[in-house]
């Protein structure tokens, strides 16, 4: 009797609520990318902001002058009841800006591919890069939270730009794509009068290379009628991908900001 009551409560304690053997969810939102980070070759720096600098008393530092923007995403999940095959999320995000510079630092290589061998002192810069992630992962439904594990992979498709306005041509004009792959990891506690905690962590390093996606959140579920379930989140985003090579040339991204979402769970 005492073996058959532990495991009634451990059963009780891992029990899959029926609603979540088959969701479809779907979100929507607007968030904050107030961007950071710089590209180092050598002695010299830009930062990716705007940036304070002097060229007169330090030459190696400049900015690339990219402003702090926001841009929707959106993303959609299926939970399904197959075993082993896992689950899936995916979500498109944009991160777009442009700028204005003053003085951007020469013998720098930026993204691991163009090097600007010269200064330029007035400039006009654009970024935008097109994020694809998609995450694989499997699901837990203890009484008091909804666990995911897994991993997955953002594809960035990128454009650089830096416009010479005083010789009147582009010092870089370069276009590519890298793949971040990361370890996933979800947690979201049990509701209380339609409220929610959650958080999220995206992480890989490998060697010199790291990428950070870091989330968490407050989300209250509307409890209507019928099966759908549309909630609202808000909360705080920090996103950081790291690289060096082997001559020490590095580039260091992020993006950070508050946002907000509206979705609905079928």
């Amino acid at each position: 009797m005492k073996k058959i009551s532990i495991a009634l409560c451990l059963a009780g304690l891992v029990s899959f609520a029926s609603a979540d053997i088959f969701s479809l969810s779907a979100g929507y939102g607007y968030e904050q990318q107030n961007i950071g980070g710089y590209v180092k070759s050598d002695r010299s720096k830009n930062y990716f902001g705007v940036k304070k600098v002097d060229p007169d008393t330090d030459p190696f530092r400049g900015y690339f002058g990219l402003k702090d923007k926001s841009h929707p995403y959106f993303w959609v999940k299926l939970i399904h009841p197959l075993p082993i095959i896992p689950n899936i999320k995916f979500q498109y995000t944009k991160y777009e800006t442009s700028g204005h510079s003053d003085y951007i630092a020469g013998n720098i290589k930026i993204f691991n591919d163009v090097r600007i061998n010269t200064p330029v002192f007035d400039a006009e810069t654009y970024m935008s890069i097109d994020s694809y992630d998609a995450t694989l992962f499997y699901e837990l439904k203890p009484v008091f939270a909804d666990i995911e594990f897994g991993l997955g992979a953002d594809y960035w498709k990128g454009k650089f730009k830096i416009y010479d306005n005083k010789n009147q041509r582009y010092v870089v004009n370069s276009s590519g794509s890298v793949i971040l792959p990361y370890l996933y990891g979800r947690l979201e506690s049990a509701q209380i009068y339609g409220f929610s905690v959650l958080a999220h962590a995206k992480l890989a390093q490998v060697g010199d290379k790291h990428h950070y996606d870091l989330l968490g959140a407050v989300k209250y579920t509307i409890d209507i009628p019928g099966p759908v379930n549309p909630f609202i989140k808000a909360g705080y985003k920090y996103k950081e991908a790291y690289y060096e090579d082997d001559n020490d040339n590095v580039t260091t991204l992020n993006f950070r900001g508050a946002f907000l979402e509206i979705g609905v769970k079928f």
